[in-house]
């Protein structure tokens, strides 16, 4: 037993590597003076380290929650080895493109891409042997998201081997549509459908299943039609393929309107995510303002910095501390007074921590001197490194409780998979009833 228990505890520490991205993130910010292309560098950490890595992992644990299957040894060995490769791949993104070594970038895009083509493969490979059952289409939103990836990837390695100012802004367009509506924002579509009712412990609408379906069509023609109108140099064919993309967000979105109006939202993780979400919109906003009014594509190009500040600052940071602390106390136990003094450590200053960087963002978007905008870029990044602190605090509660109460004694095991639907729902929510069962 004590073998296994070790076993499950590197397991479950792997979790935590998303949050040594971040605080590497806001360390780029605040020394932002001893680091060459320091924005690129921060919004990059945040998205192909901490958001990608996320991605990869909590994209494999609820396509086993979907499917109702448990990994191997051997599966968890091999999501090990894709880990390792793509926090290496990373790496070498993050060295090569500041010091202009294009050769460390095609080395580690490389690497990276072969990971998530790996991560797309093994998904395939569970759905062939699963039984049939419900929210299957959201496997596919993985599937078809990881095939996006290598796509940006390789974009990525035409830019940092240079181009012309024309042909930058098409490419960087391209790029952005790959890796964030692409990889990253199918996947988060697909995970939401049935991961927010969870997070507001609501049930979830009775069609939620019925739309995320007919939605996976115009979000990937969105995409296709996107980076095609950019590739040939059309903003209005680009600006249309977002419009599409769009339209397939708020066919979706209906789903994600019961759930508030049943239960309202009342916690840190819940409000996080909520408002990454509506960032993420207004990104989408930023760059089709940019397409319609822009002169030529290196005009576009200039206006793009400034849209990833805001993804990064809005969207990634958010959506992965609100995951990150409905998704701790699961990890931690499900047993219910562990849960609650994880949940309460989390939820720490939670007005504060949801409004002040939020506005500190919108303040940043006003015709204001550029020292007052990095006093707040600076300011954010320190309210959102807090997170880190607390969630220490809330780890060593949880597990001082759970000892004490000998609640979980089997937490650094792998949950069965009758129990893990529950274990998501950090003990006070089954996925089950949420997704209209009785």
């Amino acid at each position: 037993m004590k073998k296994n228990s070790n076993k499950g505890r590197v397991r479950h520490l792997r979790d935590f590597v998303a949050v040594v991205w971040i605080i590497m993130a806001a360390a780029v910010v605040v020394g932002r003076s001893y680091f060459t292309a320091y924005e690129w560098l921060a919004i990059h950490i945040l998205f192909l380290g901490a958001l990608t890595h996320s991605a990869m992992v909590w994209s494999e644990y609820f396509s086993h929650t979907l499917l109702k299957s448990r990994a191997s040894d051997r599966d968890n060995f091999t999501q090990d080895c894709r880990i390792i490769m793509l926090a290496i791949g990373a790496s070498l993104v993050f060295i090569g493109f500041p010091a202009g070594l294009w050769i460390l970038v095609a080395i580690g895009a490389t690497f990276v891409g072969v990971a998530i083509i790996w991560h797309v493969v093994y998904i395939l490979m569970k759905v062939r042997v699963a039984l049939p059952g419900r929210f299957r289409i959201v496997l596919r939103y993985y599937e078809i998201a990881g095939l996006m990836l290598p796509c940006g990837a390789t974009v990525g390695i035409i830019l940092a081997i240079g181009v012309g100012d024309e042909w930058r802004g098409k490419l960087m367009i391209a790029h952005m549509t790959f890796n964030f509506l692409g990889w990253i924002g199918l996947t988060v579509i697909g995970t939401l459908v049935t991961f927010w009712p969870t997070l507001l412990r609501a049930r979830m609408h009775e069609k939620s299943e019925l739309w995320v379906k007919q939605a996976l069509l115009p979000l990937s023609l969105g995409v296709i039609i996107i980076v095609t109108g950019a590739l040939f140099g059309s903003r209005v064919f680009a600006l249309l393929g977002l419009i599409i993309y769009a339209l397939g967000i708020f066919w979706w979105g209906r789903a994600l309107l019961s759930p508030i109006r049943n239960k309202g939202v009342r916690e840190y993780a819940p409000a996080a995510v909520g408002i990454a979400s509506l960032w993420a919109m207004v990104g989408l906003m930023m760059v089709a303002w940019s397409l319609a009014s822009s002169s030529s594509w290196s005009t576009v190009t200039e206006h793009l910095p400034r849209v990833g500040i805001v993804l990064a600052a809005g969207f990634a940071i958010q959506i992965l501390t609100g995951a990150l602390s409905f998704l701790i106390p699961s990890l931690i136990g499900n047993g219910s007074a562990t849960v609650r003094a994880v949940q309460s450590k989390l939820n720490t200053a939670a007005t504060f921590r949801t409004i002040t960087p939020n506005a500190a963002l919108l303040m940043w978007l006003l015709p204001i001197p550029s020292g007052v905008q990095s006093s707040l870029i600076g300011l954010i990044a320190l309210i959102y490194l807090a997170f880190v602190p607390i969630m220490v605090s809330a780890v060593k509660a949880g597990i001082k409780i759970r000892k004490e109460s000998g609640e979980n004694q089997q937490f650094f095991e792998d949950p069965d998979p009758k129990h893990r639907q529950s274990l998501l729902g950090g003990g006070k929510a089954d996925l089950g009833k949420i997704q209209g069962g009785k």
